[in-house]
């Protein structure tokens, strides 16, 4: 016996029908009956009466397609065929699939109107490359979480031997994912493969602080003339806590009372980090200076892209903890300046505020890592301290 669904019928806003010929639907009801969906009679409703002749359709073609095994082989899944056709429309592409490398190409530009950093952009292109390197020209629909899962696991370092990182792994499934979104909100394909892959978890690293010894001896060696270009940063950095990004775009007019206004940010929000007598005292010999508080002359600066200028931070920086014998690792003078900020307050949301970063942060990351004790010897260290050591 041929399956067949009665034609939709207008209803009314209480859900009664319209007999009348001229009376206007406010909505169309489809009766599918227990015999389609494999369980019991449904009802669906739709907006106009062509959705609905159209859903009802597709359900009497995919069981034409199927044959007489269908509804049982959904119910050993525990689906009903309106489910199974939902499912497919939900999930397949709305208009014609493209390669992965057009849907990149599209995904950056989607990017670039956004307004996104350069060294997001300059990440995310690093990332698609090697995306692309993977899978070549095939078709965007045509990629599975499986292939995804392979890609990942052979990811490497930059040796090109060891394997990746659970961090880059996990900045890869983050690039994957927003791509496949946008793939998804492009119509090129139904679903995101990359949305249900298990992040990494990464391991636990202590965050690495400078003790007060080891910051005395870096000021000492960096007040002598030889460093004099960096050491106003180095204090800044050391005493307020901005990240080495925000470094190169630092002005001396920041710098008001008893505040340094951050006017670029890492994340775009102005910031007012007040200052600690320890970083007044410091900073006073330089008061009346204008421009950039480091600048080195023989690099350009570009505001959209100051990678140029960090590096050349992180270099002089070197020279000081070389003659200072202090390993400075990366990003180190930020977490002491948030480690021994928080330790001496005691503030957890202030400390957040001040930091650019949020009470979880500052909570996981920097509480506890220093002792109050410690953090009143460091904010001893003013330019006295060191005179008489």
């Amino acid at each position: 016996m041929k399956n067949t669904i009665r034609p939709p019928v207008k209803i009314d806003k209480e859900e009664r029908v319209i007999r009348e010929p001229g009376v206007r639907a406010h909505r169309w009801r489809l009766n599918v009956p227990a015999s389609i969906t494999g369980r019991k009679k449904e009802r669906k409703f739709f907006t106009s009466e062509a959705d609905a002749k159209e859903y009802a359709s597709g359900l009497l073609e995919a069981l034409d397609d199927a044959g007489n095994n269908f509804i049982a082989r959904l119910k050993e899944r525990g689906m009903s065929v309106t489910e199974a056709l939902e499912y497919a429309l939900r999930n397949s592409p709305r208009t014609s699939p493209l390669s992965l490398q057009k849907a990149c190409e599209h995904f950056v530009a989607s990017r670039k109107e956004a307004n996104c950093k350069e060294r997001y952009m300059a990440n995310l292109n690093s990332q698609l490359k090697a995306i692309k390197e993977e899978f070549g020209d095939v078709m965007i629909d045509e990629i599975s979480k499986p292939k995804l899962e392979v890609f990942l696991k052979g990811l490497t370092g930059k040796d090109g031997d060891t394997p990746a990182t659970p961090k880059t792994r996990i900045n890869f499934i983050i690039t994957l994912t927003a791509l496949f979104n946008f793939a998804v909100e492009e119509g090129w394909r139904g679903e995101n493969p990359a949305s249900r892959i298990n992040r990494p978890e990464k391991d636990e690293v202590a965050t690495g602080i400078l003790t007060p010894d080891e910051v005395k001896k870096l000021l000492a060696e960096g007040r002598k003339p030889a460093h004099a270009e960096v050491f106003p940063a180095l204090v800044i950095q050391l005493f307020a806590g901005p990240r080495r990004s925000e470094i190169p775009h630092i002005e001396w007019e920041w710098i008001r009372d008893r505040y340094l206004r951050l006017e670029k940010t890492k994340v775009r929000k102005k910031r007012a980090v007040e200052i600690s007598e320890t970083l007044l005292e410091w900073l006073a010999p330089f008061r009346g200076r204008t421009g950039r508080v480091f600048s080195p002359e023989d690099i350009e600066f570009n505001a959209n892209d100051t990678r140029n200028i960090e590096d050349a931070y992180a270099n002089r920086l070197l020279r000081v903890a070389e003659g200072a014998k202090v390993a400075l690792p990366r990003n180190v003078l930020r977490h002491t300046a948030i480690t021994y900020r928080d330790a001496f307050t005691g503030d957890l949301a202030g400390s957040a505020s001040w930091a650019g970063n949020s009470p979880e942060v500052i909570a996981e990351h920097y509480r506890g890592a220093a002792t109050k004790d410690d953090a009143i010897k460091f904010y001893k260290l003013g330019p006295k301290s060191i005179d008489h050591a």
